[in-house]
Formats: C-alpha cells, structure tokens, sequence
C-alpha cells in the first residue's frame, strides 16, 4: 500500500489539473482507493498495474458496503482520471451502466432552501467572509464564485458580471441587479474589496478558504450550497409571479397552458443565473 499511496500522491503533484478543490478531491480519493485496494487483496500494485479487475472489486466493494449511487460515481470519476493519466484511457467503460452503476435520482423531495438573517450573518466578525456568504444568499453564487469576486471588474450597474475564471466550468454570465438590497450589498464589497476580491491580500485562494470552512464550521454554519436554493426560490417567484413547488407553489402538472409558458421563461432565466445550461437541473431547486 506504502508504494502505491507515494505513487498515487505523485501522479497528483505532476498533474495538476483542476481547481485546488478538485485536486484536493482526487488526492484524497485516490489515498482511499490505494487503502481499499490493500483491504481486498492487492497489495503489491503500482500505480501503472491498475486494471479492470480492481476497478471491478473497488466497486463491488463500495455497493457492498453501502456506498450510495451518487458516491459510486463520483469515486469512479477519479478511477478514470487515474487510468487516463497512466494512458489506459479505454480501460475502464465509458457507460457507468456496463459496470451495474445504477441511476441516481438527483431530484430532492423538500426544499433545501436556506436564508440567513442579519442576526445569524451578524455572527460572522470577519467582512470578507460575511460579504461573500451575502453574494451567495442575494446572487445565488458558488462559494469559489464569491470569494474570487471582484467589484471593480463585476459591478455593471444592472448586472454583475462573472469571469469564466471565477465560474464551475469556465462559462462566464450575468445575474440582474434587481433589489434595494442587491445593490447595498454590491457598494458594501466595493468599499472593503476596492480593486481586489473578497480573498485578502494576504492569502490565496487555498488558505483563504481554509480558514473560511474553519470558521463557518466553529459558527455552525454548514450546508451553504442552500443559499443557492433560496435565491433560485425567490427569484422564480418574481419571474413566474407565482411560488415553485418546494415553497408551497403549483405542481408543473397543476399549470395551465399559459402558467407552462411562464414556468419555462422563469426556469430557463433561473438556470441561466445559476451557471447552468439546462433547464432540469432547476427541478433539483424548486421542484417540479
């Protein structure tokens, strides 16, 4: 295992492609996959001996042992860099179908939708961090998004707009400025970022949020990706003039042909302003 583990953790320093979120993922990934494939009997691998046979017993060993279908794949994303990288690209199966890795249902059955209060925001001493979670609640933004925000380059009046540098997959897009509060909050991170991010001078992006998930995990603030949800929630609402499903609101079946109009200009909008570029991933936010 010692061999692979050292292995493993160079291919990761040789190859760094990716976010450091990402890398951080796959490094830890892939000491896991070293450790399990040692449990099931390799124990004499090196990192250019993986075949389909391990791939095979690491996940039978995962659907053994409980791993949830969502997880199964996620794990097996990293396999495929893995063998990509020692250049057996075709190795293991394209279609997780052909390995029996089921579907998920990525659809949620209550809302997972979360606001923040200025109470609870007002426990947040640090203005770089409490101006970021603001841009998340009131922008829908991803935490990377609105660390590497920058007022003086975003800050269009109407709208903010987002570098492909900042974004989940490089696509650059606009959110509309639609809010007393929207604008508040922009003049706020203008008068404390200047012309730099909501990272501080004195750190990168890795040690900054480093220190960002210490803190918010000491406040017991977790889970923030359900800002996202509560954005996506209010602002179908002022698209739609009527609430999405998982605030209460009408089933898409429920709709008349005039409210299904509404509802796809509302749900393609919403989509837009999150960063995606399908309209279904909105049934993980509202509800359908």
């Amino acid at each position: 295992m010692k061999r692979l583990d050292y292995q493993l953790k160079q291919l990761v320093y040789h190859n760094r492609d990716g976010s450091f979120a990402t890398q951080a993922a796959r490094k830890k990934h892939l000491k896991r996959f070293a450790r399990e494939l040692c449990m099931l009997g390799f124990n004499q691998m090196h990192v250019r001996s993986l075949k389909l046979k391990h791939v095979h017993a690491l996940i039978n060993y995962w659907q053994r042992t409980g791993h949830s279908i969502g997880t199964q794949k996620n794990a097996l994303a990293y396999l495929r860099w893995w063998a990509r990288k020692i250049g057996k690209d075709e190795m293991i199966p394209k279609s997780n179908n052909e390995l029996l890795i089921g579907k998920r249902n990525l659809l949620p059955t209550k809302s997972k939708a979360q606001y923040f209060t200025r109470n609870i925001l007002r426990k947040i001493s640090n203005q770089y961090m409490r101006l970021s979670i603001e841009l998340q609640q009131e922008f829908g933004l991803r935490q990377e998004e609105s660390l590497k925000f920058r007022p003086s380059y975003a800050d269009r009046g109407s709208h903010i707009e987002l570098k492909g540098s900042w974004t989940k997959g490089g696509r650059k897009r606009s959110i509309p400025v639609v809010s007393d509060e929207q604008r508040d909050l922009i003049d706020r991170i203008h008068a404390i970022a200047d012309q730099g991010s909501l990272i501080p001078k004195e750190h990168s992006l890795k040690t900054w949020k480093s220190k960002y998930q210490w803190v918010l995990t000491n406040l017991g603030l977790k889970n923030l990706h359900g800002l996202r949800h509560g954005y996506a929630q209010r602002r179908y609402r002022d698209l739609a003039g009527f609430e999405p499903v998982f605030a209460g609101g009408p089933k898409r079946t429920a709709l008349d042909s005039e409210q299904r109009i509404i509802d796809v200009q509302a749900r393609l909008q919403v989509s837009h302003e999150l960063g995606h570029n399908r309209i279904e991933i909105t049934d993980v936010y509202l509800g359908r």
